[in-house]
């Protein structure tokens, strides 16, 4: 979807400040975020990517929301003023900085491999824990998530309340594609920029991994990655 519709929409959500990025009239993935996050701040009660004319009336203050939208809303904002979700689930990944799974290559770990009830690659599983412990519903044990393409795949969809994000924040995901294959590899958190503004290069921490092996090196460590390598980044919103 393209043109002056789009353009006026991106025009409503840049000024109400939902949309960040520079208005092009095209209805890609910043725009399907922005109406998104939208529509959470307004209080919706199941948010998702697409726009319409409700939506539009509610921007433009031509519709009041209803009472249990502005419950919803108020809701939401007290909880964005406590330790964000993401934060704490960094917090939860940073504490396992030099574990190691035993024996080496056996891809076993007893708080990653083990609590999944996954025996293999493990570094979903790894962001997965440090979700769950951070009170995260999006994902869960022995379900969500073993294989890093159904993250890509469910923030595409705007499913379990993952949404793509080009501006990540700390805690949010990193998902790699080495190949350029269009499969993902690997996934870790997001640290931060190096630059110390949005670069190049940036920090993440990272569930089995290596210098040597990128994707199934066994040891949780902090690595240092280029922007290109990355095929989303993924904010996870509850």
């Amino acid at each position: 979807m393209h043109g002056k519709d789009v353009l006026a929409l991106q025009w409503l959500l840049l000024q109400r400040g939902y949309f960040h990025e520079t208005r092009d009239g095209e209805y890609g993935p910043a725009t399907a975020q922005a109406v998104y996050r939208a529509k959470y701040w307004l209080g919706y009660r199941k948010p998702d990517h697409i726009a319409a004319e409700l939506l539009v009336s509610y921007l433009k203050h031509e519709r009041r929301l209803s009472p249990l939208m502005k419950t919803r809303a108020a809701a939401r904002r007290k909880r964005s003023a406590e330790t964000p979700l993401r934060v704490k689930a960094l917090v939860n990944l940073t504490k396992h900085l030099g574990d190691k799974e035993h024996p080496a290559g056996s891809n076993r770990i007893s708080w990653a491999s083990f609590w999944y009830g996954v025996i293999g690659p493990w570094c979903a599983m790894a962001v997965t824990r440090a979700y769950v412990d951070a009170g995260s519903k999006a994902f869960a044990k022995g379900s969500r998530y073993a294989y890093v393409p159904f993250i890509v795949n469910d923030a595409r969809a705007g499913r379990n309340n993952l949404t793509i994000t080009t501006h990540p924040q700390p805690g949010d995901l990193v998902c790699y594609d080495w190949q350029k294959d269009g499969v993902a590899d690997h996934v870790g958190l997001f640290e931060n920029w190096i630059s110390g503004g949005e670069g190049t290069e940036f920090h993440a921490i990272e569930g089995n991994t290596s210098v040597g092996n990128d994707s199934n090196g066994g040891e949780v460590m902090r690595r240092v990655r280029k922007r290109g390598l990355v095929q989303v980044f993924v904010h996870v919103g509850r």
